[in-house]
Formats: C-alpha cells, sequence, structure tokens
C-alpha cells in the first residue's frame, strides 16, 4: 500500500512528476510500499549537474553514497550498490563506478533509489541500492579528454576516453576505451633519532613514477526467446616505472644517495556471461559465470648511487584466477513472500615466484627465503536461502548461508585446510512515513583472504622480509547496524547508523621466532561507532541550487595485542573521520564551482620490532566548471591545495616491541605536490 503523500515535502524546483506503482509523486519524493520505499530521480533532475555519463548522475544523487564493493568472496559477496536495469553487472574486475563512466548520460532514463526490502533485486543483503535504468534506441557516446599537472613540474600528463551504446539488431551495446599517462609523485622529509632521541641522520626523499594504463571494455544485452543473454567482457593492462630518491645525511659525516627502484607491469582479462528466464509463472533462473585471469610482474632493488653499487634485488611473478559459476532462482508463487536461493562454486588459484638477490663480495647472490615458490587454491562452494515477506507494518528480508571451502598450498609452503562458515543474516525494515525510516542489519560476514599473504615477498625500504603464512584463515564478522534516515524536500536526506561488529580471527602481523612476522590470526575484536551522512540544499541561505554533502565516523575497535598482551585498536584503522563537499550550480550562467575538505585521525600499525603511526592531515580540492562552450563541459580541477601529505612516526625496537627497547625512530614529515587538471567534456 503507497502512503499519502507528506504536505511537508517540499515542492521541487522542476515540475517534473514520476509515476510510480500507478501514483504520479513528486520528483525526488520517496514513496513506500510498505516498509519497502523508493525514490526516484528523472534524468531531467540531473540536468543542472551537466552530467556527461551515468557515473556524474550517480555521483550527485542525494544522500546516496556509492559503494564499488571490495572484490570479496567470489561473486555474491562483491556487488557494490548499483543495479543496471534491475541487474547486477556479472563482472568483478569492473567496479560499479567504472562500468557507470562508460554509459553516457544521454542513455539513461532514470535512477531509482530502493530503501530498506531489497529481496528480489539481486543486492540482497545491502539496505541502500541506486537502480540505473537506461533507455533504448539509436546510438549515443560520450568522450572526455584531459590533462594534469604537478606544482614545480613542467610535464603534463593526458588521459582520455570513450564510450557508445547502440543497437545492433535486437542487441543492445556498449564500448568503452580509456588511456592514461600519469605521475605520482610524494616529497617526504625524514629524521632518524636514536634511543634518546639523539640525532643519527637527516633524509631528504622523493618518490616519483610514472606510469600507462589501457582498458577496454564490452557490454551486451540481447534477448533470445524467453530468455535475456548478458556479455560482459573487460581487459586493463599497465606499465609503472620508478622508485624513491633518498639523499641520506648522517650526523657528522658526508651524505650520500640511495635509490629504491620499483618497475610494475600486469594486464588482466575478464570474461562474464549470464542469462535469466522464467521458469514458469512464479519461478525464474538464472546462471551466470565469471573468469579472471590477472598477470603481475614486479622489480625492485635498492642501489648505493655514488658508489654505482646494488645491494639488493628482488622479483616477483604472479598469475591469480578466478572461476566462478552460479545458479540462481527466485520463487514468488507463496502469497507475500519472496523466496530466493542460489548455488555457487568458485575456483581461485594463485601461482607466484619470488626472488631476492643480496650483494655479497661485490656480486648479487640469490638468497635462501622459505615460500619463496608457491601456488594456492581454494575451491568454494556457497549456498543461499532468503525469504522476503512482512511482519504487519515492518519488511523483513531472512538470509541462510553457507560456505565450505578448502585451501591447498604446495611449493615451499605446504598445506590443506578445510573451513565451513555459517552466514545468516536479517534486514528489519519500518517506514512510518515517507519521510522517515529504520532500518536495524544483523549479518554474519566472511572476509577475503588475499592469497599474496600466503607468499614470501620483501620490502626493500625498510629493509624487512615478508614471509607468507600457510595457516592464515579469513576473517569473519558478526555485523550489527541500527538506522535511522529522514528525508525533507527535493534534495534533504540525513541517515544516521550506529554499528558495532564482533570480530573473530582478526587479520594482522603474527609474531615468529627472532624478529620475523607473518599475516597471521591474532585473536578476537571488536569494532563500535557511529556514521552520519546528510545532504542539504542550501536555498533557504540564499545560495541558489547550493548543496552541501556531509559524511563523518566516529568508531572505537579493540583486539589483544599478541605481544604485550594489553588491549589496542585494530592495526591501520582511524578513530574518526569527515568530509564537508560543496557544489553550487548557476544554471543561467551555465557555470558551476564547488570543493571539498576531509579531515583524518591518524592509523597506527603494529609490528612484531615497531610501531608506525600514519597522519594523513587536513585534503582540499576545488573546481570550476562551465558550459558554455557550445555542448562541451569544460572543468578546471585543483587537488590538494593544501600541499597536504602522510606523516609517519616509525618506531623500531631492539628485538620485540613487547621489551621496550627501542633502537630508533624515524620520523617523517610528508608532502604531496599540488595538481592542477583540466577535462573537456562531450557527447554525441
Amino acid at each position: 500500500m503507497l502512503f499519502a503523500a507528506e504536505t511537508s515535502l517540499a515542492k521541487p524546483q522542476n515540475d517534473a512528476s514520476v509515476n510510480v506503482g500507478g501514483t504520479d509523486v513528486l520528483q525526488g519524493q520517496q514513496v513506500c510500499d510498505g516498509a519497502s520505499c523508493t525514490v526516484t530521480y528523472q534524468a531531467a533532475f540531473f540536468t543542472r549537474y551537466a552530467p556527461v555519463t551515468a557515473l556524474d548522475m550517480v555521483q550527485n544523487v542525494p544522500g546516496f553514497s556509492l559503494d564499488d564493493g571490495d572484490g570479496s568472496r567470489g561473486f555474491a559477496g562483491s556487488a557494490g550498490n548499483v543495479l543496471l536495469d534491475g541487474k547486477r553487472v556479472s563482472s568483478k574486475s569492473e567496479e560499479p563506478s567504472d562500468v557507470l563512466l562508460r554509459i553516457p548520460a544521454s542513455r539513461i532514463e532514470r535512477i531509482e533509489v530502493i530503501r530498506g526490502q531489497t529481496g528480489g533485486t539481486d543486492l540482497r543483503g545491502q539496505t541502500v541500492i541506486a537502480n540505473v535504468i537506461r533507455r533504448s534506441g539509436g546510438t549515443s557516446g560520450a568522450w572526455t579528454l584531459g590533462g594534469n599537472a604537478f606544482e614545480d613540474d613542467n610535464v603534463g600528463f593526458p588521459f582520455g576516453r570513450v564510450s557508445a551504446a547502440t543497437e545492433l539488431g535486437r542487441a543492445s551495446v556498449n564500448i568503452g576505451v580509456e588511456a592514461s599517462h600519469y605521475l605520482r609523485v610524494r616529497n617526504r622529509d625524514e629524521r632518524v633519532l636514536g634511543p634518546v632521541g639523539d640525532l643519527l641522520e637527516t633524509r631528504d626523499e622523493i618518490f616519483r613514477e610514472t606510469g600507462t594504463r589501457g582498458t577496454f571494455t564490452l557490454q551486451s544485452r540481447m534477448p533470445v526467446g524467453d530468455a535475456t543473454l548478458r556479455l560482459n567482457a573487460s581487459y586493463t593492462a599497465f606499465d609503472e616505472d620508478g622508485g624513491e630518491t633518498s639523499i641520506r645525511t648522517p650526523e657528522g659525516d658526508s651524505s650520500f644517495v640511495l635509490f629504491q627502484g620499483d618497475t610494475d607491469e600486469g594486464d588482466t582479462l575478464e570474461l562474464g556471461l549470464d542469462g535469466e528466464r522464467p521458469l514458469s509463472a512464479s519461478l525464474d533462473g538464472k546462471l551466470i559465470g565469471i573468469y579472471r585471469r590477472t598477470n603481475f610482474t614486479e622489480m625492485g632493488s635498492l642501489v648505493l648511487r655514488d658508489q654505482n653499487l646494488t645491494n639488493s634485488a628482488t622479483l616477483f611473478d604472479s598469475v591469480e584466477t578466478e572461476s566462478i559459476l552460479r545458479l540462481e532462482f527466485d520463487y514468488g508463487g507463496l502469497d507475500g513472500h519472496l523466496i530466493e536461493a542460489a548455488v555457487e562454486g568458485a575456483v581461485n588459484r594463485l601461482e607466484s615466484e619470488f626472488e631476492l638477490r643480496r650483494n655479497v663480495d661485490g656480486s648479487l647472490v640469490v638468497q635462501d627465503v622459505p615460500g619463496a615458490v608457491t601456488e594456492i587454491e581454494e575451491e568454494r562452494t556457497d549456498l543461499t536461502l532468503s525469504d522476503s515477506f512482512a511482519l504487519g507494518p515492518v519488511a523483513v528480508d531472512l538470509i541462510l548461508a553457507a560456505e565450505f571451502s578448502t585451501i591447498t598450498q604446495t611449493g615451499g609452503f605446504a598445506d590443506e585446510r578445510d573451513f565451513t562458515f555459517f552466514k545468516p543474516g536479517m534486514i528489519l525494515t519500518y517506514a512510518p512515513s515517507e519521510a522517515l525510516q529504520y532500518r536495524v542489519n544483523a549479518q554474519r560476514e566472511v572476509g577475503q583472504l588475499n592469497f599474496n599473504d600466503f607468499a614470501s615477498a620483501a620490502d626493500l625500504g625498510d629493509v624487512e622480509l615478508s614471509l607468507g603464512n600457510p595457516a592464515l584463515a579469513p576473517e569473519t564478522t558478526v555485523a550489527l547496524q541500527a538506522s535511522l534516515e529522514r528525508r525533507f524536500g527535493e534534495l534533504g536526506v540525513m541517515t544516521l547508523t550506529a554499528f558495532h561488529d564482533d570480530i573473530s580471527d582478526v587479520q594482522d602481523l603474527l609474531p615468529l621466532e627472532g624478529v620475523l612476522e607473518v599475516p597471521g590470526n591474532i585473536g578476537d575484536g571488536t569494532r563500535s561507532g557511529l556514521n552520519a551522512t546528510a545532504t542539504l540544499p542550501l536555498d533557504a541561505l540564499g545560495v541558489s541550487n547550493g548543496r552541501l554533502d556531509l559524511s563523518g565516523e566516529w568508531q572505537t575497535s579493540s583486539v589483544t595485542d599478541p605481544l604485550t598482551g594489553e588491549d589496542r585498536r585494530l592495526s591501520g584503522e582511524r578513530r574518526w573521520r569527515a568530509d564537508i563537499a560543496f557544489r553550487q550550480d548557476l544554471t543561467a550562467r551555465k557555470f558551476a564551482w564547488g570543493g571539498d575538505i576531509s579531515f583524518f585521525d591518524d592509523a597506527p600499525q603494529f609490528g612484531l620490532d615497531e610501531r608506525d603511526n600514519f597522519q594523513n592531515g587536513v585534503d582540499l580540492d576545488a573546481f570550476i566548471e562551465t558550459r558554455a562552450v557550445g555542448a562541451l563541459r569544460i572543468r578546471l580541477g585543483f587537488e590538494n591545495i593544501l600541499g597536504n601529505g602522510t606523516e609517519r612516526r616509525r618506531e623500531v625496537f631492539d628485538g620485540p616491541r613487547s621489551e621496550g627497547v627501542r633502537a630508533f625512530t624515524e620520523t617523517r614529515d610528508g608532502t604531496n605536490p599540488r595538481q592542477v587538471f583540466l577535462d573537456i567534456s562531450g557527447t554525441f
């Protein structure tokens, strides 16, 4: 049943209305059927933002935060929160934002934001989803050409992309091509202090790395009888070369130059195919297949430039593949229920080789490294049964899921282990009005294993050997969330979420004998906090067509340190962050401007014989944009206006950190150069 529109909902700035379930409602007004609520924005709503691609439109949906997924646990666990025409893209390498970037904005009919009950949407388990609906017919495209440059650097770095959508017979086809030449550069001033704070050495460090990247994508959709077939293909290749030059001056001694070289290259190919058809009046079936292959090579070196002497060199080669086959069924024959069942099988495989060579009497000699050559394979089966129904005014999504996997490792390390995880979940949604919604979400999640944690490597910069750990187990989390969302007017929306995570088998660095450490499981932990987001129109304050997008999070976490036995926060996690983004569109002048500023807490990391603390400071970006030249959108942007970089304090101990005997401390003041970019976009 549709709730009556509340009179508190403000009339939008344009009079466009949307037909939802046979009822005309205002553009951007939330309409609820029970506790499942949908907010629909027609393409006309986004005209003020001069969108070129579908990504421009989704990024300006009020109160919606795009989630690109985390690439984890096969197909079901890596979806993000975006659908295309009610279906998720059969891809893992392509993030939702990548896919949206290659769809012309002229191809979009509307965007539906689904909040609350999400059963039957391909993204069960998400509580907020953006469903991007495309229109068919004809040929259209979008293109962008641009470049960026850094301060104190006379070289520009170009990039470009073009995409086109068309109809070939009964098939809809979308093709995209991207290419870029880019630079990464960081400046650091570092001091090395002795055990009592005495200055041992000063370092002036510059990291500079250039790279090229190219991507080709193809998406196709075609009806075949009662079925619909979809093809997704992508290929990406990249090549990067550079390193860090460190001018080091020991106290009371002459300077010398140390160069840490780094060369990376690789490519990724992915093919995805799915077919869907009704099997009866109340039963639909869908079959999904995905294959992905990634090749990666990394070469490193540590060179004394003054003596033209290579201290050490590394070579890492890997081939990673993933094959997924998934079968889904949707059944709506039981009154008031939508039942879904799925079975997914996946095989993940990593083959890696690592070589470390050190200078011995003027020659580079291969060192014996445990686990230098290894193969890891995971065979996994995932079963899911879910039901969506209503209990009075409360919408309920119930999920019963189980995962069975076997991990086998051969080579330098040899092991085989079996895992069984049960993953129940429940989402409750209650909407007392079209402007207010409450959501409660409880799920058990299984983290993705990074197969590179099973293989050995080295950090030449910190002079550390990183061994693999064949005993590493997936991290599991019982995640609880409670959200309140309030909408007002065409743009206004505020959401407050409280969360608590109980984490088993926390992944961190696990101490071994001596001064060696490996990625491992250090015990159980918790994480709790608050997250808030808001989109606020500024017209009432005299800023016509202005908006603020706010987000912030505060959290506390806890785990028992495996060395000291004391309670500490989870490694690498910040206690708080905040982001404020402003935008104003002066449509009569065909002009827009805005910017965003971000604040971060520090992020500590804990090793066997060291403790690192990273602080990112304050980041400020801004842009101006004009549409006064024909149908072009010209955008001039300024990034890292404050010259912000990462500060680091690294305490290294003589022996285990728990003994507290400090050997030296490195303090680093990092700055990243300011950057300016210009891009010109158009459509055809």
